[in-house]
C-alpha cells in the first residue's frame, strides 16, 4: 500500500500534534483540535475552487498555521510548492516551465507585493480566514500574454500522475544549475518513517523547523512532528539570521530534536554550543547535521560536554532524491578511518552505488522527476549521480572525500578542499570558516570567524599555514579574511557571494590607504617579515630563507606584501628567496615612487598629522562666558567658566557623600509629558550662580521645553512648527540654546524664557544635533546635504559646504585646538574641514552609510558604520582599524573617564555595548536585551566610574566602566532612542512614551 504524507497525519492515534510559533515578542500555540479544524477549513475551500488533484503554489511564510495549510492541501490529494515572495513572477515562471499551477495561496501580508508582480490573468477567487490570519486564493484564467506561463500548453503527461505527487521544489544550485524537482510520496515518506525510527521520535519531543520552506529538509522536520504527534517549533525566517535570538528560542522552547546545516549551528558560537546546546544538562536529544559536510570529530569533541546525552547524526542526501540518502550516528569513543565523519548506511528503500569513486543514490521507490523528464511508467531502479567523490574503508564505511568541483589541480597535483576544511577544524581559535578557490588569482580564500577569547588576530594566518603545512604539501597562496560571522543563504548554507562582496569592499578601502613615509613602508615590511620568521628584530642584511622562512612561506609573504601595498610585484618572490631584507625594501619603495608619479592627484588627499598641528591657523580670541556653568549632552561633559581658577565655582556643585554605600539605585523625581515620542537626547546644565539644574529637550510634537531638575518644575515651553529629533546645545556664553527642527530651521532660543531670538533656514529637515564653538559659531548638518556654520549671536551664515551626495544625520565634532571639525554623511563620507572657512582638509569615502557621529580623541577619530564595523581614522585620514561587530552601529561613541580614557565605548544594533581600546582591541562586551541606538554616557559617582546606556526596548543599564558588569537596571514604559545623560547625581532621558524622565542616583 502506498502511504502519503497525509496518511502520516491520519494514522497517528496520539492526537497530540501541536504547533508553537515564536515571533520576536511572544509565543503562540495551536493544539491538535484547533489544527484539525483549520485543516478542514482549508481543504473545504480548496475543493470549492476545484483545486483538488493539482499543484498549488504557496506564498506563505513559516508561521502558526503553516502545517494546517500544508495538510489541508494534502487532504484534497494536491501537491504544494513554496514560492519566493521576493520574486513572485520569476519564481512562479520557473516552476510553470515544467509543472502547471492554476491555484495560488497568498498570505495576506504578501498580497499587494505578489499581486503587483503577477500577470493580470490571476484573479482573487476566495479568502481563508484562520483567526486573524488571512490567505487569499488566486486562480488563473486563460491568458493571451505570450510572456505568461499560463498561455502555454497543457502538461498532459504530468496530469496523469498528479495524485502520486507530494510536493515540488527547486534545487539550491549547489550541485549545478537549479532544477525543478517533482517529489512523489513514495520518495519522501520512507525518509520520514526511517528517521522517525532512528531518532526514536515520540509525542514528548519538540522538533524545531530550522530549514526554509524552499529547502526540502523542512519537509522532514514538519512531518517528523506530524507523524509522531509531537510539538513543532516554528520561528520566522529573520530570527534564524540573529544567532542570539535563535539561541533564546532553542533554550526557552526546550527543543529536543534539531536538524540543521553545520554553518547554522556554528553561527550560534562555540560558547553557546558547548555551554548550552551540548552541555551536561541539555534538553536536546537529537542533533542532526545535513546539507553540508559534517563538522570533524575534533570539533564535535570540543563542543560536547563530558556527560552530555545528545545523540549526533550525520545526514547526507541531495534534492534530486528528496531528501536524505544516508544516516550515521556519531560515536565519539570510536576511532574512524579519517578525521571526517562517515556518511553512514542507506536509509529505507535507498540504493547507493560507487562508480569510479563517484557516489550515486536512488532506488525503485526513491526517485524524483527532474525538469521535463517523463514520469516512469513501470517500476525500475533510477539512480542519480551526486557529483561527490567518496572513499570506502575496510569496514565498508563511506567517507565523503570531495565534490567534483572542489578538487583542484595545482602544479599538476590534486588537492581536496574538503580535506583542507577538515584540517582547519582542528584549530581551536577558529569557530567557523568558509574556504573557496579563486581561479582568477589562483588563491585559496579562507574566511574565518575567531572565538571571542582570541586576543591576537594578526597571527591567525601564520597558525593556519603552519597547521596545513604539517598535513598538506603543494598549497596555493592562502588569503585569510577575518569576518564577524559567516553569512547564510536562505537554505542555511554559507553565502559565498556575500563573503566575496565583503572582501572586495575591504580591498577598496585598503586601496585608499597611502603610506606617508618610507618609515611606514619599513615598519610594515618588517612586521610582515617577523610574522613568518619568528625573528624579534630584522637587520638590513637578513635573508628570508636563512632567517627561518622557506619557499612556501615566501609565496605567502609575497601575497601579503602585494595586498598591504596594493601593487603587483613579479620580482618580489625572487628577492625574498635570494636577496636581503634591504633589497626587498628597496624594490617596494621604487615601485611606490613609480606609482606616486603616475597618480599625481589623489582623490582623497591626506594631510599628515604634523601639518594639522603645525599649520598657522588664525589665532582666535576665546569668548568670555557671561555666566559660569557645567553642561552635559550625549557627547559628554563641559565646564565653562569666566574665572581663572575654576575651583571657586566648582565647589558650588552638589557634593557626593563619599563614605555612604556605593551600591547605587535610581529613583524617579519627576517626569514631563511632551505629547509625542521623545527621540532627542537631553542637554542638561548646572548654573553655579543661580543654583539651577536645567534640562532642555524636544519631542515629535514640536514641543521644546526647559525644566528645572532640582525643584521638578517646568520653566518654559515653546511649540515649533514640526517634529524635533535634533538634540539641543547651549551657546558658549550660556545665554542661548540651539535646536534643529523638521521645518528646515535651526532655532536660537533665550535660555531664560524660551523666546525665539532668531531662526536660520536650510532647505530640508534638520535632524542633526548642533554643536557650538568657543567663538559661539554653531555648526549643524541638514538633510539638504549641507553643513552650515552660523553666527550664534545673530543667526547669520558664515559658510556652508556640500559634503557628499547623502544627507547629514549625525552631529559634527570639533577639535578646536587644531581649528578643525569632522562630519559624516549617509552616503558614507567622512570629512575634516577648517572651522573658520569650511575648506576641506581631507575626505574619506567609506561607501557605507554613517549615522553615527564622529568622536575626536588624542588618538584620532572614531565612528560607527552600518556594515557591522566600528572605525578608527588618524588625523591624516588613514583608516587605522575596523572593529567587527555583529550588527550595524548607529550609536555614537564616547570616551571612558580617566584612568581608562584610552578606551572607547559604543552601542550596537546586535544588542551589545562594546568597550575597545584605541588599538581596536576588545576590552569588554556587554550583551543587553535589545538593540542599542543611543550613545553610552560615562560618569563618576562616589569615586567609581560608570556607564549609562539605554536600549530600544526601554531598558536603562548602569554598568561598571572598568569591566561592563551590571550595577543597576531600570525599565521604562516605552522604547528609548534618546541617550541618557548624568549630571550632579541626576540621570535624565527621553522616552517614546512621550515623557522625559529625571532620576536621582542614590545609595541602596
Amino acid at each position: 500500500m502506498l502511504l502519503t504524507l497525509w496518511d502520516l497525519y491520519t494514522i497517528n492515534k496520539e492526537q497530540s500534534f501541536r504547533v508553537i510559533f515564536y515571533d520576536f515578542k511572544s509565543k503562540h500555540i495551536l493544539n491538535f483540535e484547533q489544527s484539525q479544524s483549520y485543516i478542514g477549513k482549508v481543504s473545504k475551500l480548496l475543493n470549492s475552487t476545484s483545486a483538488a488533484q493539482s499543484v498549488i503554489g504557496c506564498f506563505i511564510s513559516p508561521g502558526l498555521y503553516l502545517s494546517c495549510i500544508i495538510l489541508g492541501i494534502l487532504k484534497v490529494q494536491s501537491a504544494f510548492v513554496f514560492l519566493n515572495v521576493q520574486k513572485p513572477c520569476a519564481s512562479l515562471n520557473n516552476i510553470q516551465n515544467y509543472v502547471p499551477i492554476k491555484i495560488i495561496l497568498v498570505e495576506g501580508s504578501f498580497f499587494e507585493i505578489v499581486k503587483k508582480d503577477l500577470c493580470t490573468c490571476w484573479h482573487e477567487e476566495n479568502k481563508i480566514l484562520l483567526d486573524n490570519f488571512s490567505i487569499i486564493i488566486l486562480q488563473s484564467s486563460n491568458c493571451f500574454n505570450d510572456l505568461c506561463s499560463n498561455s502555454k500548453k497543457i502538461y498532459s503527461n504530468f496530469l496523469k500522475n498528479v495524485s502520486e505527487l507530494a510536493y515540488v521544489i527547486q534545487t539550491s544550485g549547489t550541485t549545478g544549475e537549479p532544477k525543478i524537482i517533482q517529489v512523489p510520496h513514495n520518495c519522501i515518506v520512507p525518509n520520514v518513517l526511517d528517521l522517525k525510527r532512528k531518532f526514536n521520535i515520540t509525542s514528548e519531543d519538540r522538533v524545531m523547523l530550522c530549514s526554509p520552506l524552499t529547502f526540502d529538509p523542512s519537509i522532514i522536520e514538519i512531518f517528523l512532528a506530524v507523524s509522531a504527534g509531537c510539538t513543532l517549533i516554528i520561528i520566522p525566517n529573520q530570527l534564524k539570521s540573529i544567532p542570539r535570538k535563535l539561541s533564546e528560542v532553542i533554550i526557552n522552547s526546550k527543543v529536543t530534536v534539531l536538524q540543521a546545516t553545520p554553518t547554522l549551528i556554528q553561527s550560534l558560537g562555540d560558547d553557546f554550543i558547548k555551554g548550552v546546546l551540548l552541555s551536561e544538562n541539555s534538553n536536546l536529544r537529537i542533533l542532526a547535521f545535513g546539507g553540508e559536510p559534517c563538522p570533524s570529530i575534533d570539533k564535535i569533541k570540543r563542543w560536547k560536554a563530558k556527560n552530555n546525552k545528545t545523540k549526533i547524526f550525520n545526514l547526507y542526501g541531495l534534492t534530486e532524491v528528496s531528501c536524505w540518502a544516508t544516516c550515521f550516528e556519531i560515536n565519539l569513543e570510536k576511532k574512524y578511518h579519517l578525521p571526517s565523519i562517515p556518511l553512514g548506511e542507506p536509509l529505507l528503500d535507498t540504493v547507493i552505488e560507487i562508480i569510479d569513486g563517484e557516489l550515486s543514490v536512488g532506488g525503485e521507490k526513491r526517485w524524483c522527476v527532474i525538469n521535463d523528464e517523463e514520469w516512469p511508467n513501470h517500476k525500475h531502479k533510477i539512480m542519480r549521480k551526486t557529483g561527490d567523490y567518496v572513499i570506502q574503508n575496510s569496514e565498508s564505511l563511506l567517507y565523503f572525500e570531495s565534490r567534483k568541483d572542489n578538487i583542484l589541480k595545482f602544479k599538476g597535483q590534486k588537492l581536496s578542499l574538503f580535506r583542507i576544511n577538515t584540517i582547519l577544524e582542528s584549530i581551536p581559535r577558529i569557530t567557523n570558516h568558509f574556504l573557496n578557490f579563486d581561479a582568477e588569482s589562483s588563491k585559496l580564500l579562507l574566511f574565518v570567524v575567531l572565538n571571542e577569547k582570541s586576543s591576537c588576530k594578526e597571527d591567525i594566518r601564520y597558525e593556519v599555514l603552519k597547521t596545513l603545512q604539517q598535513s598538506t604539501s603543494n598549497l596555493p597562496i592562502i588569503e585569510v579574511i577575518i569576518v564577524p560571522c559567516i553569512p547564510l543563504t536562505k537554505h542555511g548554507k554559507a553565502d559565498y557571494n556575500k563573503l566575496i562582496a565583503l572582501k572586495n569592499s575591504r580591498n577598496q578601502l585598503r586601496k585608499l590607504y597611502q603610506f606617508t613615509s618610507n618609515l611606514d613602508v619599513l615598519n610594515t615590511l618588517s612586521n610582515l617579515w617577523k610574522n613568518y620568521t619568528s625573528q624579534e628584530t630584522v637587520t638590513q642584511t637578513d635573508n628570508f630563507i636563512l632567517s627561518g622562512g622557506d619557499s612556501f612561506m615566501a609565496l605567502q609573504l609575497t601575497s601579503d606584501i602585494e595586498w598591504e601595498f596594493q601593487m603587483q610585484l613579479p620580482e618580489i618572490t625572487d628577492k625574498l628567496l635570494n636577496y636581503s631584507f634591504r633589497d626587498v625594501y628597496e624594490l617596494i619603495k621604487s615601485h611606490m615612487q613609480d606609482t606616486q608619479e603616475i597618480n599625481v592627484e589623489s582623490q582623497n588627499a591626506l594631510v599628515p598629522c604634523n601639518e594639522l598641528s603645525n599649520e598657522s591657523a588664525p589665532k582666535k580670541t576665546r569668548l568670555i562666558s557671561s555666566v559660569c556653568f557645567e553642561v552635559v549632552t550625549r557627547r559628554g561633559y563641559s565646564l565653562i567658566c569666566q574665572h581663572d581658577k575654576v575651583k571657586s565655582c566648582y565647589s558650588k556643585t552638589i557634593n557626593n557623600d563619599l563614605f555612604s554605600s556605593k551600591e547605587l539605585s535610581l529613583k524617579m523625581t519627576c517626569k514631563f509629558d511632551l505629547k509625542k515620542c521623545i527621540d532627542a537626547s537631553p542637554c542638561v546644565a548646572y548654573f553655579f550662580e543661580s543654583n539651577e539644574l536645567l534640562g532642555f529637550i524636544g519631542s515629535h510634537a514640536g514641543i521644546f521645553c526647559c525644566f528645572n531638575v532640582l525643584d521638578s518644575s517646568l520653566k518654559w515651553t515653546v511649540k515649533l512648527p514640526d517634529r524635533i529629533e535634533s538634540s539641543s546645545c547651549l551657546s558658549f556664553c550660556g545665554k542661548y540654546v540651539y535646536v534643529g527642527c523638521y521645518d528646515h530651521h535651526l532655532y536660537c532660543l533665550n535660555v531664560k524664557d524660551g523666546s525665539i531670538l532668531w531662526l536660520f533656514s536650510s532647505t530640508a529637515e534638520i535632524k542633526s544635533s548642533p554643536v557650538v564653538s568657543s567663538q559661539n559659531t554653531v555648526f549643524v548638518g541638514s538633510h539638504d546635504k549641507h553643513l552650515y556654520a552660523i553666527n550664534g549671536e545673530n543667526g547669520k551664515l558664515i559658510w556652508k559646504k556640500t559634503i557628499g551626495k547623502g544627507s547629514i544625520f549625525s552631529s559634527p565634532a570639533l577639535l578646536e585646538e587644531s581649528g578643525i571639525l569632522s562630519v559624516a554623511t549617509l552616503d558614507g563620507i567622512l570629512s575634516i574641514l577648517k572651522m573658520d572657512t569650511g575648506t576641506t582638509v581631507w575626505t574619506y569615502s567609506y561607501g557605507k552609510p554613517l549615522f553615527s557621529s564622529p568622536l575626536f580623541t588624542t588618538s584620532g577619530i572614531f565612528i560607527g558604520a552600518t556594515n557591522n564595523c566600528f572605525l578608527h581614522f588618524n588625523l591624516s585620514g588613514i583608516l587605522g582599524f575596523e572593529f567587527c561587530t555583529n550588527g550595524p552601529v548607529f550609536s555614537s561613541a564616547t570616551t571612558a573617564l580617566p584612568p581608562d580614557n584610552d578606551r572607547i565605548i559604543f552601542g550596537c544594533h546586535d544588542s551589545a555595548v562594546y568597550c575597545v581600546n584605541v588599538k581596536g582591541e576588545n576590552v569588554w562586551k556587554f550583551n543587553s536585551d535589545s538593540p542599542v541606538y543611543t550613545t553610552p554616557f560615562a560618569f563618576q559617582w562616589k569615586e567609581d566610574n560608570y556607564v549609562a546606556i539605554a536600549t530600544t526596548a526601554g531598558m536603562i543599564y548602569i554598568l561598571s566602566q572598568s569591566n561592563g558588569e551590571i550595577k543597576y537596571t531600570l525599565k521604562c514604559l516605552g522604547e528609548i532612542f534618546s541617550s541618557p545623560v548624568v549630571l550632579n547625581e541626576f540621570l535624565i532621558v527621553g522616552c517614546r512614551d512621550n515623557f522625559v524622565y529625571c532620576y536621582h542616583l542614590s545609595s541602596l
